[in-house]
């Protein structure tokens, strides 16, 4: 008769058996990944191994391949990382390694990039060295680009304010003389009133003369008449040293070459386009509308040069001081005036050009030095102005244009939003714009109706 097991030794067995297993679940699983058994080790000499520890993954072509098994600081104050590589991937000795920082999280990882010779070249053996790092850019080399970029900006601004100030630029000048001009002319006009109405009598009586002249010279006119006549029909028929000229071929054909080379020089004209533009700018911030009267010229495609005329009804102030000497019983004294100017006609004069969707601009923006950037997207346009860099900070202008029709479009967008003098302005407004082909038609329209 079997004796059978008490219930707590089997219970025992069982416990046993259960732990034995696991046991070996866990080295079975422990030898799974990027273990010893079935890898081997590759090492890389870096300046910089930040970001990089233990586990971190290394990989070929964005594929996993390998991992990092330790990293050691060598005496020379470099790091050497140990990563351990799977059998089956072979790695060039004439292989890259580079740190790389994947997503948004900024997860470190190792990139091999196989050098020219490719997986026909000779190949590294297990604890031989990648030899060439590639340095990664760090943000520190970012934010020194960007601040020799700043530096460059700001002289350029610095010399377009040599030739845009009030009292010394060329625009001022232009100006000037302008109002002299008009206000010229507006004289000339005013002295010679009397004389304008006496040449408008004497072309009176001259047109009634010459009615009386014709009515009285009837039957002379008919001769020349018919003397025109009679020329006309010898030089059709070839009579004569100018019909034979005219009916030559031979003068046709050279009057045909010049004809082409007149147009080959016109040609080019032909493309340049002209383009007259308005809009109106309401500030909401300051509750005040303004307004700009644009004239575009484009000689190609991808250039073009802007002029506008710029209204604003609440200017900042420019302030002019003026020194004065003054002598009084052999005192000099020097008097210092300061005054201040509302400008409330501005003047802009830009050259573009265009890159694909991305447009630059430069030169004078609202009578100081600026640039500016557009990027076109179907029917919207996204455009971001920088102009006087002699304030505290630059005025920013950032716009967004969207046209209706090719004619009409409306905006919309915020004015100096950096600056610490006053709060959020934003623009609302509208515009139209007339090409070559618009301005043909509207001659050709009112053309129609005075006849």
């Amino acid at each position: 008769m079997k004796r059978k097991l008490p219930t707590e030794a089997k219970v025992g067995i069982f416990v046993l058996l259960a732990i034995l297993v696991l046991a070996y679940i866990t080295i079975d699983v422990s030898q799974l990944g990027f273990t010893s058994r079935g890898t081997y080790t590759v090492n890389a000499i870096m300046n910089n191994a930040e970001g990089v520890t233990k586990k971190t993954p290394v990989q070929v072509a964005g594929i996993p391949v390998g991992a990092v098994e330790k990293v050691e600081l060598l005496e020379n104050h470099s790091a050497k990382v140990v990563m351990r590589i799977k059998d089956g991937v072979k790695i060039p000795k004439d292989a890259e390694i580079q740190v790389r920082i994947r997503g948004v999280l900024g997860d470190t990882y190792l990139e091999v990039l196989p050098g020219p010779g490719g997986a026909t070249g000779e190949l590294l053996e297990s604890g031989e060295n990648i030899t060439k790092v590639r340095r990664r850019a760090d943000y520190q080399d970012l934010f020194g680009d960007v601040s020799d970029i700043t530096q460059n900006v700001k002289d350029i601004t610095e010399s377009l304010k040599a030739y845009t100030e009030v009292d010394r630029s060329h625009a001022a000048h232009i100006l000037k003389n302008m109002e002299v001009l008009t206000a010229n002319m507006a004289k000339f006009t005013n002295n010679n009133l009397g004389n304008m109405d006496a040449i408008v009598s004497n072309m009176r009586e001259l047109t009634s003369e010459l009615r009386t002249l014709a009515k009285d010279s009837g039957g002379e006119v008919q001769v020349a008449i018919n003397r025109i006549s009679e020329l006309t029909n010898k030089i059709s028929t070839g009579e004569g040293t100018v019909g034979r000229l005219l009916n030559d071929p031979t003068t046709i054909e050279k009057t045909n070459e010049i004809l082409d080379n007149v147009s080959e020089l016109t040609k080019s004209y032909s493309g340049m386009r002209t383009e007259l533009s308005y809009h109106m700018e309401y500030l909401g911030g300051e509750g005040e509308v303004k307004n700009y009267v644009g004239f575009k010229l484009q000689p190609r495609p991808d250039k073009f040069f802007l002029f506008e005329v710029v209204h604003d009804p609440n200017p900042s102030a420019t302030t002019n001081n003026e020194i004065t000497t003054v002598s009084t019983g052999g005192i000099t004294s020097v008097i210092t005036t300061e005054t201040e100017k509302f400008n409330k006609i501005r003047f802009s004069a830009e050259l573009g050009k265009k890159f694909g969707g991305f447009t630059l601009r430069g030169g004078l923006i609202e009578s100081t030095g600026g640039v500016g950037v557009d990027y076109q997207w179907g029917p919207v346009t996204a455009s971001l102005n920088a102009f006087d860099f002699s304030a505290d900070r630059p005025q920013l202008k950032f716009l967004t244009q969207l046209n209706i029709t090719p004619s009409v479009f409306v905006l919309g967008g915020l004015d100096d939003f950096i600056s610490r003098e006053h709060g959020l302005n934003w623009i609302m407004g509208a515009g139209i714009r007339l090409t070559d082909e618009d301005i043909k038609s509207l001659i050709g329209g009112v053309a129609g109706l005075a006849r």
